[in-house]
C-alpha cells in the first residue's frame, strides 16, 4: 500500500468522476473536531492522521509481485524500464503524474540485504535482481513501496526521511523513514485490516519517539 494525501487525492478525484476522496476527507476533519476516536475515523472515512498532523488514506499496494517484477526485467535488462511496467494498479500515477517519468534500473548482486535507493539526478530507482528469497523490505516490491513512500513525502510536505550518515538511530527515528517502513509492514494486512487500524498501531516506532522533519 501508499499513503497518499490530499494533493494526490485531488488529482484522483479530478480524474475519476466516481472518486470521491476530498469528501471523505473533509468528514474526517468534521468528525475530528467533534473528538471521535481517530480509529472510527479511520473506519468510516479511510483517512487519518500521521506524525506531524497531516491527512493520509492508504490506497492499494499498486505494484506487481517481485518474481513477476524480475521476469519483466530478465527480458529488458539493461534498459531503463518505466515504472508503469511494474504496476498492476496505476492509481498513484494519477495521484502523482510526475511518477510517470520515473524509471527502473537493476542489477545482480550476490548481498542478501541489497538496499535499493532513488537517484535524483536521473529521477530513477536501482533495484537488485534476485531478491525473492530475501526479507519483503529487501525485495524489488518492498524497495519500490518504500522509496515510492518517500516521493509522495516530498510531494505532499509529509514529515521526510533521510541516511544514515548521521547515526543509525536517529535514521530509525526519522519519522519519513518509519512511515516509509510500515508501507512494508501493512503489505501483509488485508483491505479490512488496513481500514480498521491507524498507521500508529502497525509502526516499529512510536509517535513520541520519532524525529519530524518537513
Amino acid at each position: 500500500m501508499s499513503y497518499i494525501g490530499i494533493v494526490g487525492a485531488r488529482r484522483i478525484d479530478e480524474s475519476d468522476s466516481s472518486s470521491n476522496l476530498l469528501e471523505l476527507q473533509e468528514q474526517a476533519v468534521l468528525l475530528l473536531r467533534g473528538n471521535t476516536d481517530m480509529h472510527l475515523i479511520k473506519r468510516q472515512t479511510g483517512w487519518e492522521t500521521g506524525v506531524e498532523g497531516k491527512w493520509r488514506y492508504e490506497l492499494a499496494d499498486p505494484f506487481h509481485t517481485t518474481a513477476e517484477i524480475e521476469d519483466y526485467i530478465k527480458r529488458h535488462f539493461g534498459e531503463p524500464i518505466n515504472i508503469r511496467f511494474c504496476m498492476h494498479d496505476t492509481t498513484l500515477l494519477m495521484a502523482y503524474p510526475a511518477f510517470e517519468h520515473l524509471r527502473l534500473f537493476a542489477r545482480y548482486t550476490p548481498a542478501k540485504k541489497f538496499i535499493g535507493y532513488f537517484d535524483p539526478m536521473r529521477y530513477s530507482m536501482m533495484v537488485c535482481m534476485g531478491t525473492s528469497d530475501s526479507p519483503f523490505e529487501f525485495q524489488t516490491e518492498g524497495i519500490l513501496l518504500h522509496e515510492v513512500q518517500h516521493l509522495i513525502q516530498k510531494e505532499e510536505h509529509f514529515a521526510r526521511g533521510g541516511d544514515s550518515s548521521k547515526g543509525i538511530m536517529r535514521y530509525m527515528r526519522l519519522a519519513g523513514e518509519v512511515e516509509a517502513r510500515n508501507v512494508c509492514i501493512r503489505h501483509f494486512m488485508t483491505q479490512e485490516q488496513r481500514r480498521g487500524t491507524l498507521r500508529s498501531d502497525s509502526q516499529d516506532m512510536p509517535d513520541d519517539k520519532q524525529i519530524i522533519i518537513v
